[in-house]
């Protein structure tokens, strides 16, 4: 494995964590209070971070994605305050879509197994 690929996991776990501290101890607004960070995408270059979220809620994602688009300027203040990198990556927030898709599989499978 080799050294970029460590730094870059270890720049996505810290950024991971670091939001979630964030969210949950930081902002006010109701709406990003049920968010869930699954993962964190960093770029080779750690020029990007993509932040996967989700909810036990799936009907409020769409509400989740505007709190953290309002909020995003105040988290990346905290994130460049309690995360020391030269310069810290582009925050890009995306919807996690892996259990709607095991979901899906889920009944496909379900589906063949019938026939």
């Amino acid at each position: 494995m080799s050294n970029d690929s460590i730094r870059t996991r270890r720049v996505a776990e810290l950024i991971k964590h670091e939001i979630a501290t964030i969210l949950a101890n930081d902002i006010d607004d109701k709406r990003v209070h049920d968010v869930v960070i699954t993962t964190v995408k960093v770029t080779k270059d750690l020029s990007i971070a993509r932040v996967f979220f989700s909810s036990y809620d799936k009907e409020s994602l769409l509400d989740i994605e505007i709190g953290l688009s309002k909020a995003m300027g105040f988290i990346r203040k905290r994130l460049m305050n309690s995360v020391h990198l030269k310069k810290l990556p582009q925050i890009i927030f995306e919807k996690d879509t892996t259990s709607d898709n095991v979901e899906r599989l889920d009944e496909l499978f379900q589906q063949i197994k019938g026939e």
